[in-house]
């Protein structure tokens, strides 16, 4: 099995993805018919996308097989051994005599799904391919990140600046739009503007050719301090803001990690669900690196560099060793993962004591890897590495990295028990999560005041309401709302606490109007049972089970979608394109909020998961206010008749 770095060639050069689509209208009984060579022409539309590929040996010996599951029939290619999977073709059920269209196609490496083409609107790198979501044009263009995290985003950035990419540049750089979403005003966005204005396309191609970055340039590692919250209030800003700040990324070339150097990114900000960089980054000529070249910030200027207490040499050193820990990790197969992961996880705490600078940045990394092998099962060890470094950092005056570490901790106490092989006695699972409610009830208590105490709490009263306990839930949300009154975090739940607190009363929304035009009225509503449904397009099981119940006409329904708009500089007609793609043949109006999940009545009910639904009956009292599935709501639904 050799592995796929790029995109194959498509059935006909130019014809793209748009020609192969004639291939995937059927009908929904001769899925099974299509050979592996058939399947295996379809590759993903981007570029940086890695996934097994069966030799033409080994082809002939894989297997086609159809499915229906979770709302998607289709067909999934599996390697000759009959268990791992290649590719799926996923298409929802027709109706009757109607041809099935494929609306999904999901590529493999390893047994894991990486990465996902939703055709004509998103790519989505999953697990170990990533955590980028971009939203495609006609030409299957990424034309804006929906979510993107700073070691992606800075990824695109090298990428960018080694093939003179400016429109590439520009979906990570933070807009003058964008300062207007994110409530920035007075001085500080003067010379944000000023900052953006100067990372025109001019500048942009000056930059590019200074650096001379090779042809084969590609991103090492991410280095910045902690993540900062600016609160709202503080230099004039409308509402909470969260960056990096001094931030450098190391730059290899090709393969060979000693061939590396810094290129200083300074600020980077979190728009929505993407990170963007303010302004342009600095560095000097490849290869020519003197040190004299440093990150500054905008919003901490008396901070140091990211850095500091080494030379560029020696954070090249750094940069290009973790770069080269990294790389083996993700190439290692599960029999090597565990004793690459312990390396990597060994090296971080390592350069985390000699650059004291970063420690906060490094262990919070190490304590991440560590939890995810736990997580996957490639790393049971993972969970003993933790609870030794939660040892180590019992007696620290850093509160928020203590809070970091020991909630991995008590997270990957759970998946080791839950993710043991062979698979755990069911008295022996439901001891770990005894333990862990325990555990992360203590937790939030001895750290309500951090960011991952916050975090946690929230998890923690989700988890009860999964479990109708709404008073403990409530007390929960309470504490987040109390400690955090001007974050998003205690925004989302001081709603979440006023939604549980509106049964058997009235729901009280802010002023919404549905997408299309018209008022959301609850109050106009009265009559017959009311369901307001959160939902999101990723959860499309969710949505054609409301379509089923709906249909019956015996209930109103409210919708309130959650896909965050992928473009925060779009306009208003770009907006309605958008949401009128998503709530195409709902039989219900919705309101629809570029922020997503951070929008007004997302964060007025505490919404933190699609679905998520609401039930008031016919008087207009609240019934349910944390209905979870809709298989739920149609045994309430049955009740209340």
């Amino acid at each position: 099995m050799r592995l796929a770095q790029r995109p194959f060639e498509r059935l006909s050069r130019g014809a793209g993805l748009a020609v192969a689509l004639g291939l995937l209208v059927v009908s929904s009984t001769a899925f099974a018919q299509y050979t592996p060579e058939q399947i295996l022409k379809q590759r993903p539309t981007q570029a940086d996308v890695e996934i097994d590929e069966p030799t033409a040996a080994e082809t002939p010996n894989c297997s086609v097989k159809a499915f229906k599951e979770g709302g998607y029939q289709g067909v999934c290619l599996y390697a000759p051994d009959g268990t791992t999977p290649l590719r799926v073709w996923c298409a929802p059920p027709p109706k009757e005599g109607a041809k099935a269209t494929v609306e999904q196609i999901r590529f493999f490496r390893d047994g894991r799904e990486v990465y996902r083409d939703v055709l004509g609107k998103e790519a989505r790198w999953l697990n170990a391919g990533g955590s980028r979501r971009g939203q495609i044009d006609k030409t299957k263009q990424i034309v804006a990140w929906i979510s993107i995290s700073p070691e992606e985003a800075t990824a695109e950035i090298v990428a960018a600046l080694a093939t003179n990419d400016f429109d590439r540049f520009q979906r990570v750089a933070l807009t003058a739009a964008d300062l207007k979403t994110l409530g920035l005003g007075g001085s500080l966005a003067q010379e944000l503007e000023r900052q953006i204005a100067a990372a025109d396309a001019d500048g942009f191609a000056k930059l590019a050719a200074a650096l001379k970055l090779p042809a084969d340039a590609r991103w090492g590692a991410f280095n910045g301090n902690r993540p900062a919250t600016i609160p709202a209030g503080q230099d004039g800003l409308a509402k909470d803001l969260t960056v990096y700040y001094n931030a450098n990324i190391v730059v290899v070339k090709g393969d060979d990690a000693t061939q590396s150097q810094q290129l200083y990114v300074g600020d980077l900000v979190k728009v929505g669900d993407a990170w963007k960089i303010v302004g342009l980054p600095s560095g000097e000529a490849f290869g020519q690196a003197t040190g004299e070249v440093s990150a500054s910030s905008v919003f901490f200027p008396a901070e140091g560099a990211a850095v500091a207490g080494t030379d560029a040499n020696d954070a090249g050193e750094i940069g290009s060793e973790l770069t080269a820990a990294y790389q083996a990790l993700e190439a290692a197969s599960p029999t090597e993962y565990p004793a690459q992961c312990e390396k990597t996880f060994n090296l971080l705490l390592t350069v985390a004591a000699q650059t004291p600078s970063e420690e906060t940045s490094l262990v919070s990394q190490a304590a991440d890897l560590a939890f995810s092998g736990v997580q996957t099962g490639l790393y049971p060890a993972g969970a003993e590495k933790l609870a030794a470094l939660v040892d180590v950092y019992k007696d620290s005056s850093n509160a928020e990295l203590k809070a970091h570490v020991r909630y991995r901790q008590i997270t990957a106490d759970y998946y080791a028990v839950a993710q043991a092989q062979p698979r755990p006695k069911d008295s022996e699972l439901a001891a770990a999560q005894e333990k862990y409610a325990e555990d992360l009830a203590s937790f939030v208590e001895e750290y309500a005041t951090t960011t991952a105490g916050a975090e946690a709490t929230l998890s923690l009263a989700m988890n009860n309401e999964y479990m109708v306990e709404n008073d403990a839930a409530a007390s929960y949300y309470s504490q987040v709302a109390q400690n955090f009154p001007e974050s998003q975090l205690g925004k989302k739940a001081a709603g979440a606490l006023a939604r549980l607190q509106a049964e058997g009363g009235e729901l009280k929304l802010p002023a919404a109007r549905y997408f299309g035009g018209g008022v959301c009225d609850l109050a106009a509503l009265k009559g017959k049972p009311t369901v307001v449904f959160c939902w999101a397009s990723w959860e499309p099981s969710s949505v054609d089970a409301m379509k089923r119940l709906a249909a019956g006409g015996t209930i109103n329904v409210v919708g309130v979608n959650l896909d965050a708009m992928p473009n925060p500089e779009a306009t208003a007609e770009e907006q309605n394109a958008f949401y009128k793609q998503i709530v195409v043949g709902l039989p219900w109006k919705n309101v629809c909020d570029p922020a997503g999940l951070d929008g007004a009545l997302a964060t007025a009910l505490g919404i933190q998961n699609a679905p998520w639904i609401v039930l008031i009956d016919k008087t207009g009292k609240v019934v349910r206010s944390n209905v979870t599935s809709v298989e739920e709501l149609e045994s309430f639904l049955d009740e209340m008749k």
